[in-house]
């Protein structure tokens, strides 16, 4: 008997990302320190009792307060909290810091200035796979119109109201010939969903540049590192420090000039890279798959010849 071919998850995740949710922010006191997430499972559930539920998936460090949390309370994002919803999307131990916030009626936390928000007393916990159901009973709602920050194919977006679409470009048009806008565009357009994807794996964009450079070069210095990835020094010595005190990687002096600073992945460092190596490469397949190989292949060479060329005139002038 034939037996179903088993779901892809990172297909499968593909094809959730075609449906547009919401954006929230849920927060909870538990035990002597306050926990938020990123969410954008919630959905209602019942008028009589006032029910909602969201999902806490198992990997998150914060998925075990919230579930034995007794309370929690839901805050809707708008269109302008995007910055928001990434501080709690990333397992740091300090999202509350410099954010005003106050405990409402069950004791979770209510951050100022957000509306709508759901507070509500945990009514059930259901299990889900890879994630737990956490059911609140909403005890005290803030109701506010707004202009919604929503969630699509991986990435964070607004509703622009009225917005027109974009006006078709004759094949002879400036925009649809000029190369640093075609290769801006379509780094825009291959990059953009995955990058949402990193937090995730509690990286950042720059903190995901760097590993996947060290991942295969070892021992850069900081300026070679900075024009591999694409960043400028000042600001990669920040990510540096930061990388460094997580334990993803370390700062070496050469035996030959002390002053010299070679950088090298630790344990920790490759552990953290390898599944979004492997989650890019599957994106990159993705993203591909309506070419042909030889399309395929042409596109990759033509870059390379222009990074190529780009390199050795850099290297003569």
């Amino acid at each position: 008997m034939a037996h179903d071919k088993p779901v892809n998850p990172a297909t499968f995740r593909q094809a959730l990302g075609q449906f547009p949710t919401g954006v929230t922010v849920v927060t909870a006191h538990s035990g002597d320190h306050l926990v938020g997430m990123t969410a954008n499972s919630f959905s209602s559930v019942s008028l009589d009792p006032p029910l909602v539920l969201w999902s806490a998936a198992k990997s998150s460090p914060s998925h075990d307060p919230f579930v034995t949390a007794d309370a929690f309370a839901i805050h809707f994002l708008g269109a302008d909290h995007g910055d928001l919803a990434m501080r709690f999307g990333r397992s740091r131990s300090d999202k509350f810091a410099d954010i005003a916030h106050a405990p409402g009626i069950t004791g979770a936390p209510l951050i100022e200035g957000l509306a709508p928000i759901f507070e509500c007393r945990t009514w059930a916990r259901y299990p889900g796979g890879d994630h737990t159901i956490l059911v609140g009973e909403v005890v005290r709602f803030v109701a506010r119109n707004h202009d919604p920050l929503v969630f699509h194919s991986g990435q964070l977006r607004r509703i622009d109201q009225g917005q027109r679409p974009a006006p078709a470009l004759a094949s002879d048009s400036f925009a649809r010939n000029y190369l640093p806008y075609l290769l801006a565009r379509a780094s825009f357009n291959v990059s953009g969903a995955f990058h949402a994807r990193l937090k995730q794996w509690d990286l950042s964009v720059p903190e995901w540049r760097v590993l996947a450079c060290l991942s295969d070069v070892e021992g850069l210095s900081v300026g070679e590192l900075a024009a591999m990835a694409l960043m400028k020094q000042p600001g990669l010595t920040k990510v540096l420090d930061r990388m460094e005190s997580d334990g993803l990687l370390k700062r070496r002096n050469t035996s030959r000039d002390r002053r010299r600073v070679t950088l090298h992945l630790t344990a920790k460092g490759r552990a953290r890279v390898k599944p979004v190596q492997k989650a890019a490469l599957e994106h990159e397949a993705s993203v591909l798959s309506r070419f042909s190989e030889d399309e395929r292949a042409t596109i990759k060479y033509a870059l390379d010849l222009l990074i190529d060329s780009d390199a050795a005139k850099q290297t003569t002038d």
